[in-house]
Parts: C-alpha cells; structure tokens; sequence
C-alpha cells in the first residue's frame, strides 16, 4: 500500500506543472473571448479540485455560514502551498495574494491579473498605498481577497507564529471585515521542502473551519495592535485546540 501511495503522490507531482501550463493559456483565452471573470473562478476551482483529487485530499468546510455576502478579507494560517489549493477549491472568487515580482513573469504574471490576483509589494510604500486604494473599489464591488497575516509559510504544532500588521492595515483602511479561516491539515498533504502530494496517506482531509468575521470599522490605526491582538487570539486557540479532536 505505503508503494502505491508513493507512485500516486509522485504522479500528482508530475502532473502538476502540466496542469498549470493547460491552465494558463485556458483563463488567456476565455479571458479575451468572454471577459467573463465568474468564468474564471470556475476554471480556477475546477483546477484546484483537480489537483486535490489527484492527490487523494478531500476538503471539508466548517462554518461556511460566516462568509458575509459582500468584501471581506480572508485571514488564513499558511502552513504549505496546500492551503492555498485547498481554499481555491472550496471558497469560489477569493483572490489571493502574490509577491509582485511575480506579475513580472511572462504568461504567468498575465494570468495572475486575469484572475485578478491582489499584487504585494512589500518594499514600496507608494505601491502599497496605490494597492489599497485600488482594493477599496474591489471591495466595494463585492470581491474577496485572502492572505496570510503570518507572512509566509510557517509550521508549529502548538501555536501559530505572530502576526504581520500589513492585512490588518489593509482591511482597516477599506472598513471590509476580516473572516479567520483556521487550515487543518494541510501541512500533513504538503510539508514545506516537499514535492510530493499527499505522500503519507490514500486518503487524506483538509478542513476549512471559517471563524465568524471580525468587523475593522471603528478601529482607529492606533487600534491595530487590539484588532490583531483580537484575531490571533481566536485563530490560535483553535489551532492549539485542534490536537485534542
């Protein structure tokens, strides 16, 4: 069995990079033909369920009910690039964060603006006040975006790491509320360093568990500390709490 689990992980990974090729080109051509970006979530979901299928990962949303109908900011801890194909498969039209450097790839930085991925330029003040403003007229117009408010990918089983300003920064100054989603499990589908998918388990279940939202409007700038303080607090006990379910 421990074989067959090994030769399909490794197959997952193979055809991983194939799949984002066939990806690319068919959000360029739908993206021009129709201009349809619902289209495009649909594309990108049926791609981020293809891959956790390949890879015998199931992914369980808890809590759904906590989505508000209209902009919200997706909080998540991000533990492995699963997380990532867990949300995009279950949670249709988030937009995700991505460094900047990476809109300047040919072909891939273009597809990350046709599905309207939010750009993060960590080292420019003047591109990150120009990103807000943008985003405020995104919000307002009903999209939701998620990032990691840990600042990239860290894994402690006990609790999570510290929290980075800048999201909060971010929902604050478009009055959008914060919607912690706490990942269970994707660490275990894709440790960091790894390239094999699923690599220990046939089966394996990622679970969403989405925390009701976290309203920014009426924290003052000064208040950042107390609003963050507010969310880890909520997202880490359940981290922490998860080993005993």
């Amino acid at each position: 069995m421990k074989f067959l689990i090994w030769i399909r992980a490794l197959m997952a990974a193979l055809i991983f990079p194939f799949t984002v090729l066939i990806l690319g080109p068919i959000i360029i051509i739908s993206n021009l033909i129709f201009g349809n970006t619902k289209l495009d979530d649909k594309i990108v979901m049926l791609w981020a369920n293809t891959i956790c299928f390949l890879s015998g990962v199931k992914v369980l949303v808890v809590g759904r009910e906590n989505i508000p109908a209209g902009g919200c900011l997706f909080l998540f801890n991000h533990a492995s690039f699963f997380d990532i194909f867990a949300m995009a498969a279950k949670l249709e039209g988030v937009r995700f964060g991505a460094k900047a450097e990476l809109f300047k790839i040919p072909v891939f930085g273009r597809v990350m603006r046709m599905i309207r991925t939010l750009p993060i330029a960590r080292n420019n003040r003047e591109e990150v006040i120009k990103i807000y403003e943008e985003a405020k007229i995104r919000f307002a117009h009903g999209e939701q975006f998620a990032l990691s408010p840990e600042g990239g990918r860290f894994y402690d089983p006990e609790h999570l790491f510290p929290f980075k300003a800048g999201p909060f920064l971010f929902a604050m100054s478009a009055e959008v509320p914060l919607v912690p989603v706490v990942v269970i499990g994707a660490y275990e589908a894709l440790p960091k360093g790894s390239f094999l998918f699923n690599n220990f388990k046939w089966s394996h279940t990622i679970t969403l568990k989405i925390l009701e939202p976290v309203q920014t409007v009426g924290y003052s700038p000064d208040q950042r500390k107390d609003l963050q303080k507010v969310v880890y607090e909520r997202m880490d006990k359940l981290w922490h709490e998860r080993r005993r379910t």
